[in-house]
């Protein structure tokens, strides 16, 4: 509060008080409000005063500082403060005036200063991506760790890539299909399918039909979507440069002319097209069968409930127009969405395993004219493995398989993503080197990444949420390293949406164990097979189903294995559950250990005299 001593009398001259003008703007800017008092007439030197008071005056109210200008009731001030000025008669007048603007100095002062934000520390200020691959997809590349599967699907060695959940599935659908549209005279065909845009089809028509009759519609329908999409993505991509060009255009025509037929609606994306074609024919097969079980179809049958088109024509067409391009890649990711909720049946394994044969088929088709054609799949590893194990013919496709074990290569992937955002030459520091830079190096007497990594799961999207969990604590307390205590927090929070997340992938698969991981709540981290199976009956879980769920909890690496005198988790065995099962089997007196990244959350009870986090 700036108190004006521009009124104090001198015992001569007003006049030789000093208060330059830069002093008043110092004093007025710094203050949180400004009382000021004009003098009367008869008060020597009062002219000086009262034109130093408005100079100050003016400087407030510019500044939108708080004002108060008093004076005595017997003044006659200026016009242009005279509304502003609060007159005084008695001492309490003074006192009502400050009451009045002392609120007003109060709520100015807590906006505080407008001052310039700091700059971020390091911590704060680095970028690592997102954990989920569809929100990164224009920034993936420059941090993406290319691994050997990923040189496999580049070089359309595989038909499948599968993996669980937050394994990388996602971002290396990304990856090559980026990588290979960079070459322009390739066609990248880049599918999503949700699987609940087949419900109606399976509804209405597949639980009618014989084995053979529903294997042979599938196959046919995704036989007859995959030619579409690729006619419509070659129509689309030329859609300009064909009329100036001699060389595609009247192929060009030859294949709209084969694609827009009488009929058929090709417009929209692919989610309305998939949704239109389904809708189709399963109006073609109410209108011509009835609803009764084990319908028998021929090929003839087929042939008049799913084409529109001349199929034979619409082929040839492609592969005519193909010869104008390098290669062609069909990638499909995300088909099993649609079986989040209810778990996958026999159905849904047929429909998978006749996505894989068509795929195969229409590869076969245009490299026998001498085009390169690659179809890849990319599905959960868990779906995979439940869905395709009727298969006949189950090692047959070329696999990817993303499932990791190395927790240094881990660590290579968190360490490309923390260097993205540096400059290029100090992009090759190695990983401890940043490291000791970001945290602190042990937790609990324990290394803090592979503390990190050891509760990941060892997905990679896992190890980046425990990170930005643990880097958030840290930054909303401005510190420049994540301590011990925002580990303590972050991996707490982790632990939390975890469970949430595990419980609903447990129940994609088998869903009556929705809720077994709540069951856990205040158990010890080591449990019998009779303790383990006492918990799994808690929630409700039939007998016969015992052993299935413990190999669920075992196949997600919920819970490991004690045995021989070690911990074994899927992760530690390459995923081969086998592995687990015949080592539990050996050792009679085996137990079963739950996870430590779920203790936070389940308040699981460590080991006697083990010291872990709340």
């Amino acid at each position: 509060l700036l108190a004006s001593n521009l009124g104090k009398k001198a015992s001569t001259n007003l006049g030789a008080i000093q208060l330059s003008a830069t002093d008043a703007i110092r004093q007025v800017d710094a203050s949180s409000g400004i009382v000021l008092c004009l003098q009367e007439a008869s008060v020597e030197g009062s002219d000086v005063h009262n034109i130093r008071t408005m100079f100050v005056a003016g400087l407030a109210d510019g500044m939108g500082k708080p004002l108060l200008i008093i004076a005595s009731k017997s003044y006659d001030p200026p016009l242009d403060v005279k509304d502003a000025v609060k007159f005084y008669q008695r001492d309490r007048d003074i006192v009502e005036a400050v009451a009045d603007i002392a609120p007003k100095i109060v709520s100015y002062s807590a906006q505080g200063e407008s001052l310039t934000p700091a700059p971020p520390n390091f911590l704060q200020s680095l970028k690592i991506g997102d954990p989920r691959a569809e929100n990164e997809m224009t920034t993936l590349h420059g941090y993406y760790l290319q691994t050997p599967e990923y040189d496999r699907a580049l070089n359309g060695s595989v038909n499948l890539v599968v993996g669980r959940k937050g394994s990388g599935k996602t971002a290396l659908w990304v990856q090559v299909r980026d990588k290979t549209r960079i070459d322009k005279r390739n066609i990248v065909v880049d599918l999503k399918p949700d699987g609940y845009q087949l419900i109606k089809l399976k509804e209405d028509i597949l639980k009618f039909l014989t084995d053979g009759s529903r294997e042979h519609l599938i196959t046919a329908f995704w036989e007859y979507l995959i030619l579409l999409e690729v006619a419509y993505k070659l129509l689309e991509k030329d859609a300009k440069s064909y009329r100036f060009n001699h060389t595609l255009h009247d192929d060009y025509l030859a294949l709209k002319h084969a694609y827009y037929v009488a009929d058929f609606s090709g417009e929209g994306d692919f989610a309305e097209r998939l949704m239109t074609l389904s809708q189709r024919i399963t109006n073609e097969y109410q209108s011509r069968y009835d609803k009764q079980k084990s319908q028998r179809l021929m090929t003839q049958n087929v042939t008049e409930i799913l084409y529109t088109h001349d199929l034979k024509d619409l082929r040839e067409k492609v592969s005519s127009y193909l010869e104008h391009k390098e290669s062609v890649w069909v990638l499909i990711d995300n088909l099993d969405r649609g079986w989040s909720t209810t778990g996958a049946d026999f159905i849904d394994s047929i429909v998978l395993r006749c996505l894989v044969d068509a795929g195969r088929k229409v590869e076969r088709e245009m490299r026998k004219d001498r085009h390169t054609f690659h179809c890849i799949i990319f599905i959960r590893n868990d779906v995979y493995v439940h869905l395709m194990r009727a298969s006949s013919d189950h090692g047959k496709e070329s696999r990817a398989t993303l499932d990791w074990s190395e927790p240094d290569l881990l660590r290579e992937m968190l360490r490309l993503r923390l260097v993205s955002g540096l400059e290029t030459n100090t992009k090759e520091i190695a990983f401890y080197d940043l490291w000791s830079r970001l945290c602190v190096s042990h937790y609990l007497g324990e290394e803090s990444s592979a503390y990190f990594i050891d509760r990941s799961l060892m997905r990679p999207r896992n190890l980046l949420k425990i990170f930005n969990a643990c880097r958030g604590f840290a930054t909303n307390l401005n510190r420049s390293i994540i301590q011990t205590d925002d580990i303590e927090r972050g991996l707490k929070a982790y632990s939390t949406d975890l469970c949430e997340e595990l419980g609903k992938e447990l129940a994609d698969i088998f869903p009556a164990a929705k809720d077994l991981l709540y069951y856990f709540l205040d158990k010890p981290s080591t449990l019998s097979k009779i303790e383990l199976e006492l918990i799994i009956a808690e929630c409700g879980i039939d007998d016969d189903d015992f052993d299935k769920v413990i190999d669920f909890l075992l196949y997600y690496g919920i819970v490991g294995i004690r045995a021989n005198g070690g911990d074994h988790y899927i992760f530690n065995v390459r995923y081969d559950l086998k592995v687990l099962k015949v080592r539990a089997s050996r050792d009679n007196k085996h137990s079963y250990i739950i996870n430590s990244a779920f203790w936070p959350a389940l308040s699981i009870l460590p080991p006697e005299g083990m010291v872990v986090d709340a």
